[in-house]
């Protein structure tokens, strides 16, 4: 049997260790880059504070079971309070759906918001939004919106912009009530995450996974 010798031991080592290095720095920089866009594309706290867009777009949280819990209603509560404020004439709910009344979340979202006194026809409807590239792609390709106020907790909003700013979009960010206990899975995840969007704008151009539009509920007039 042969064994490796001390010195390939010790070339695979530095290998290795480099490698390592090389992937934490790569980590960091895209955190930095994709954190930095966000703040610089500005967020508001403050209903009063936030300019007057087209749409609000409320990215879904990849729940197939139609449930709408905490994270999302508060989200949902963002878009109608911007509604109502007449800072939006309509609302776009992305993430993962199918039809009318099948019990997905965007169906879920769209009856939320119909219950709550929005007018069908200012609600647009995206079950196709599989990731936040996928609804904010979308978004610009096949719902044409060209400026928009984006609704989501502050620990995904910078993320949310960078890739909103990346589809053509004028979009801000309108923070919505965090009351979940972010978990260290969370936190590592959202890292991960920011990484994947600069890779997949940057370096892998990447689209969205459906183009065209998919079982859509309403549309705006």
């Amino acid at each position: 049997m042969r064994f490796w010798s001390a010195r390939t031991l010790s070339y695979a080592s530095v290998v290795c260790a480099g490698l390592m290095l090389a992937g934490v720095t790569f980590l960091l920089a895209t955190n930095w880059w994709v954190h930095r866009q966000g703040h610089v594309f500005r967020s508001y706290d403050a209903l009063t504070d936030v300019p007057a867009r087209e749409f609000a777009i409320v990215p879904g949280v990849g729940d197939r079971n139609g449930a709408i819990g905490n994270r999302l209603r508060n989200r949902l509560l963002s878009g109608l309070s911007l509604y109502r404020a007449h800072k939006v004439n309509a609302i776009l709910v992305s993430g993962v759906g199918g039809d009318p009344g099948s019990g997905d979340e965007v169906s879920s979202a769209y009856g939320w918001l119909v219950a709550h006194g929005v007018p069908p026809a200012h609600i647009v409807t995206d079950p196709a939004g599989f990731r936040t590239l996928d609804t904010m792609q979308r978004a610009a390709k096949t719902f044409g919106v060209r400026s928009a106020i984006v609704c989501s907790q502050r620990q995904h909003i910078d993320r949310t912009l960078f890739l909103a700013h990346a589809a053509g979009i004028d979009a801000v960010g309108f923070l919505s009530r965090q009351s979940d206990t972010l978990t260290n899975y969370e936190i590592r995840l959202e890292t991960l995450k920011a990484t994947l969007a600069f890779t997949d704008t940057y370096l892998l151009r990447r689209g969205p996974r459906v183009t065209g539009p998919v079982g859509l509920v309403a549309s705006t007039p």
